[in-house]
């Protein structure tokens, strides 16, 4: 069968077939590598939900090894997927992708090993890239992500223009290496299979090769890996956690104190599953109780909830940590996480004001540190869509109301966020119709 001319235009692909059979040298594990938690959540999760924020709308699971372990997760996750059981899994690679593509009705369709992570901007990419038959491949040497703690990736040698020339684990010279995707045109792969006997996915493409099939590349920049051992996995998650868990707005408080300490946690708590609602619920609780403590006025209880408090401040980090590096974020979260956050400014103030005596003039301090407090965080909503960003963040406050309980002087820390919030505020009021009439 002649390849079709470069020049055709081709139809971009929107189904994808996952494959999740184990090869021999895994089948002997308890589970199968496509259940294993990587952030959080099992990969077969986080690749549907990766596939269906790129575009996907159709996608085939195929199982082989402890099928009937997937067929479970998949129906207890509502996952919106198709499962095929191939009962010669352990064959090849190539009897999983071709139980898969037969069910397929489109011309084009994503190939997708299971055991790999990968970013939706990637995959958009792969998807709209030209070319008949695209292979994802990661051209940059320095990157240490794929194949971490298991075993490497193919090796992939290209022409100048792109073009796949070769592709083998042993290449001695190679310029990128195989990052686990393909877009493929269906009757290409039937077509370099008809004759042959069951072989490892690599195989069938490097028979595509040789049958003069059109074979380009796709660069994937994102992160991306290849899920092989459970160390692999402690490795992947550090990763993730430096690519996802901070935020770019993070300032020197957010970057130097709170992520030292919710960085551990966070990479702690991934193994557990701990969902990132009751993160928020645990930070909130804790930062409540903290504020009771200063509220009892004694010296020792007013430090211990001045630590309290910097270990609430640090632990509302962990929510959103968890929900990025999971791939769980979600506006509900969100909102959650920013009421909650308002209650705990609130009953950081009133603690404040009760252990300074709760005379007239903490009260009058308190009520301008709660508007700061509140204002700041509006501002912030309001301006969501534009780049205002105020500096008295709440990490900020926090740590002033903090340091104010541990030394024993709340009137002090009340009176500072007073004066610097609501400065700060006023000056963001001011950016803010700036930028609107802008």
């Amino acid at each position: 069968m002649d390849p079709r001319p470069e020049t055709d235009p081709q139809p971009r692909a929107t189904s994808a077939v996952v494959v999740t059979a184990e090869s021999k040298h895994r089948s002997r594990s308890l589970q199968p590598t496509v259940l294993r938690r990587v952030g959080g959540v099992t990969l077969l999760d986080r690749t549907v939900k990766v596939l269906c924020e790129a575009g996907v709308t159709r996608i085939v699971v195929v199982a082989g090894y402890r099928s009937e372990d997937v067929a479970a997760t998949i129906h207890s996750h509502g996952l919106p997927v198709e499962l095929v059981v191939n009962p010669d899994w352990q064959q090849g690679t190539s009897t999983s992708v071709l139980a898969g593509l037969q069910q397929v009705d489109d011309d084009r369709c994503l190939v997708v090993m299971g055991d790999h992570v990968f970013e939706a901007d990637d995959v958009r990419r792969l998807m709209a890239a030209p070319g008949r038959n695209v292979l994802a491949v990661d051209r940059d040497p320095q990157r240490q992500v794929g194949g971490l703690g298991g075993v490497p990736p193919v090796r992939v040698r290209t022409a100048a223009d792109g073009r796949l020339l070769e592709l083998a684990a042993d290449l001695k010279e190679y310029a990128a290496v195989d990052a686990g995707l393909s877009s493929v045109h269906v009757a290409d792969v039937l077509a370099a299979t008809a004759d042959a006997p069951a072989m490892p996915w690599a195989a069938v493409r490097r028979r595509m090769l040789d049958h003069g099939f059109e074979m380009t590349t796709c660069d994937f920049t994102g992160l991306w890996a290849a899920v092989d051992t459970p160390d692999g996995v402690r490795a992947l998650e550090r990763v993730m956690w430096h690519r996802y868990g901070p935020k770019p707005t993070d300032q020197i408080i957010a970057r130097t104190v709170n992520r030292r300490i919710s960085g551990p946690l966070t990479r702690q708590l991934l193994r557990t599953g701990l969902s990132p609602q009751l993160a928020t619920l645990l930070a909130f609780a804790t930062t409540l109780l903290a504020s009771g403590l200063i509220a009892v006025g004694d010296r020792w209880a007013m430090a211990a909830g001045g630590l309290g408090v910097l270990l609430g401040s640090a632990l509302d980090g962990v929510d959103g940590e968890l929900a990025r590096v999971s791939g769980r974020a979600s506006r509900r979260g969100a909102a959650l996480d920013t009421l909650l956050d308002r209650y705990a400014d609130l009953a950081v103030v009133v603690g404040l004001v009760i252990g300074a005596g709760h005379t007239e003039t903490a009260w009058a301090w308190g009520f301008a540190a709660g508007c700061g407090c509140l204002l700041i965080s509006y501002i912030h909503a309001v301006g969501r869509d534009t780049d205002v960003r105020l500096l008295f963040r709440r990490e900020v406050r926090l740590l002033i109301f903090a340091l104010a309980a541990i030394s024993g002087l709340p009137l002090w820390g009340l009176a500072v966020v007073a004066v610097a919030a609501n400065l700060d505020t006023a000056r963001g009021v001011v950016l803010l119709l700036r930028a609107m009439h802008t």
